[in-house]
């Protein structure tokens, strides 16, 4: 009986990126179709490949999805760049540094409020990866309060469509899509009484 050439690839000592993986796979689908049923061995051997691709490609997305870890200091010192550097412009790229200023101080604060080094201590990473620009989110994991920074505020688009929640705001001002004015304008706000509280309990 003939050996079959199959058994013996193994794609992991290939070193390939994510996008020859994907095409592989494509390959291997197509070639799945062509192959004959009476044939179970070819099938079994072709099912070994694709299986092993599917795991290449989940660790590649897992080491693509993986965010740099940031500590307290860094945290803070971002936001007081951020904000600092906010002030000297105007416009959507004033916004987003803003934005991205509350992020830093929220981050900062909840590092030092739990006693955690860096944000890959944090236990529940939904926070980073699902939530990180979610800064509602991180307002109510720090319980702070609306009569605070005042109530978080919604959105809409200048040409209209649903409201939209305040984690979508770094993307629109990122990319430079128009947001209703009246509702920029409570954007805004509601991120500088967040960066005023932060800069009060930063270093508490």
């Amino acid at each position: 009986m003939m050996s079959n050439p199959l058994s013996n690839l193994d794609f992991s000592e290939l070193k390939l990126d994510l996008l020859t993986l994907k095409a592989i796979e494509e390959l291997l689908n197509y070639t799945e179709s062509l192959i004959d049923p009476a044939t179970p061995e070819a099938i079994a051997s072709l099912h070994d490949l694709k299986k092993q691709i599917f795991q290449l490609k989940n660790q590649k997305n897992k080491l693509g999805s993986q965010m740099i870890p940031a500590g307290q200091s860094d945290l803070r010192q971002a936001f007081h760049a951020h904000r600092k550097e906010a002030k000297k412009i105007s416009g959507t790229c004033s916004y987003l540094l803003l934005f991205y200023a509350a992020e830093c101080g929220l981050k900062s604060i909840y590092l030092r409020r739990n006693n955690l080094s860096k944000t890959d201590k944090i236990q529940n990473q939904a926070l980073l990866s699902k939530d990180g620009h979610n800064l509602d989110r991180w307002i109510k994991e720090l319980k702070i309060s609306a009569n605070q920074v005042g109530a978080t505020p919604h959105f809409h688009l200048a040409n209209g469509g649903s409201s939209l929640d305040i984690q979508k705001a770094h993307q629109v001002w990122r990319y430079g899509v128009k947001i209703k004015v009246e509702d920029e304008k409570k954007l805004v706000e509601w991120l500088e009484n967040i960066c005023n509280y932060i800069k009060e309990n930063i270093n508490r």
